[in-house]
């Protein structure tokens, strides 16, 4: 059994872990998004999505072991509480059959007499299984009157599961990022002629558009027709000056992985003798 003092410190380090994954974020949101402190930007905002996993396992841990000392006392073992988890599995999965299977059986049974011919017999058919559905249900029900019974450690599993899948979905991201981050900074920024082909403002908006900031999504073509993704910040637009003068057609330089914007040059005259239209 984990101890009061291993409780707190757990307690303790996963608040620190997600309010250093809220700061993180809410700094990287905030910080310039253009160059290599865009690429540092877009590494620090990875740092805070592996946070948030880390915060998350500590919830879980945290939530699993109160279950248990709740439940089962500070002495319970690990085969007794085994023991009363699968005794709610085995009743929650009885429950969805008495249930779910009921109403899906029922509803099987009006589509199927809907697509034939509505003769007496299968009229007959059609009462006799929607009576037998009713009254699996019924009885069912009856049963769990006289006999109730909690799900007390398995909705204490399903929050953890959801911890889990929150856990997976930030490390994923966290992960995927920093690769990418990684990648750019040991190949450094590549440059290519270019043309811009679409330009998409993502505003923020809602009550917590003060928390971020909103970004210029921006699509280039390459002379065979391969796009180029990059991202900027809305506080940076003024760092694409040199993209507008050129009238789109640069010699674009960026880190490929992440799509941060490096700088751009004029590139209309190398992109027509290119042969670009």
């Amino acid at each position: 059994m984990v101890s009061a003092s291993s409780k707190k410190v757990i307690g303790v380090v996963t608040l620190v872990v997600l309010f250093a994954a809220f700061g993180i974020l809410f700094a990287g949101e905030w910080a310039p998004s253009i160059g290599y402190m865009g690429l540092v930007r877009y590494l620090c905002m990875a740092a805070g999505f592996v946070l948030f996993a880390l915060s998350f396992v500590g919830f879980a841990i945290m939530l699993v072991v109160s279950s248990q000392e709740r439940k089962g006392g500070a002495g319970a073992g690990f085969a007794a509480t085994a023991a009363r988890f699968a005794r709610e599995v085995a009743r929650f999965a009885v429950a969805c059959i008495a249930y779910a299977g009921s109403a899906f059986v029922a509803l099987g049974v009006i589509v199927a007499f809907g697509e034939g011919a509505p003769t007496p017999i299968r009229l007959l058919k059609l009462v006799a299984v929607l009576a037998a559905c009713i009254g699996v249900a019924v009885s069912y029900r009856l049963y769990r009157k006289k006999h109730p019974v909690s799900y007390d450690m398995l909705g204490s599993a399903g929050i953890a599961a959801l911890f889990v899948l929150l856990t997976i979905g930030s490390l994923a991201i966290g992960v995927i990022q920093s690769k990418d981050a990684l990648v750019d900074l040991m190949r450094g920024p590549q440059t290519e002629l270019c043309w811009l082909a679409e330009v998409e403002e993502d505003r923020a908006t809602g009550r917590y558009s003060g928390f971020s900031q909103g970004t210029l999504e921006m699509t280039f073509k390459t002379l065979d027709d391969r796009p180029i993704h990059i991202s900027v910040a809305e506080n940076d637009r003024p760092g694409l000056a040199d993209v507008v003068s050129a009238e789109g057609v640069v010699w674009l330089t960026y880190f490929p992985e992440s799509g941060v914007y490096v700088s751009a040059k004029p590139g209309l005259d190398d992109y027509l003798a290119a042969g670009g239209q």
